[in-house]
């Protein structure tokens, strides 16, 4: 059995979101040889930029924060409270290093026991017309494309599973 998984998958580990034990299951399956564990390579630069991202976020909160607790710590009312939020930022960047320490290592793994797909010429041309076609954003329209090609290569007795908690941007009509 052939199963195909996108950035969501990555994230869901990376992060230890609420379905990380079962992706976590998934990958020891592939592991084992239990599965063929099959992916865009599109798909792993996703994750890098959304973990990217909320990092410069927090920064900004933490910016915004540290001038707030400046003020606040004027106020003798307010000192032990603004002491307790001292340690903040350091707790903030301790998980930036970690969500980004099992990012790595998820894609390190996936890569060591699935397989990259990677984007050809003609997967991306096809992608543009399903992001037309099924309304997708350009990422979703790549990884639909890719993977329909892939699934297009193997015989179709084989099996194959796709898996996403992106349900809204792979909910397609039958094809």
């Amino acid at each position: 059995m052939i199963v195909y998984v996108e950035s969501n998958f990555v994230l869901e580990i990376a992060l230890g979101q609420e379905q990380a034990l079962s992706a976590e299951a998934i990958l020891s399956m592939a592991e084992d040889d239990s599965i063929d564990l099959a992916f865009p390579a599109f798909a792993l630069s996703e994750p890098f930029s959304t973990i990217t991202y909320h990092g410069a976020e927090r920064q900004k909160l933490l910016s915004s924060l540290s001038q707030e607790l400046g003020q606040l710590e004027r106020s003798r009312a307010h000192q032990e409270v603004v002491s307790l939020l001292r340690p903040l930022p350091i707790i903030l960047t301790e998980i930036q290093k970690m969500e980004t320490d099992r990012l790595e290592s998820t894609v390190g793994q996936m890569l060591k026991v699935g397989r990259a797909i990677n984007l050809s010429e003609m997967s991306f041309q096809q992608a543009l017309l399903y992001g037309e076609d099924y309304s997708l954003s350009p990422q979703d329209a790549i990884i639909y494309s890719v993977i329909l090609a892939d699934i297009k290569e193997h015989p179709t007795q084989e099996l194959k599973c796709f898996i996403s908690r992106d349900k809204k941007g792979f909910t397609l009509p039958a094809i």
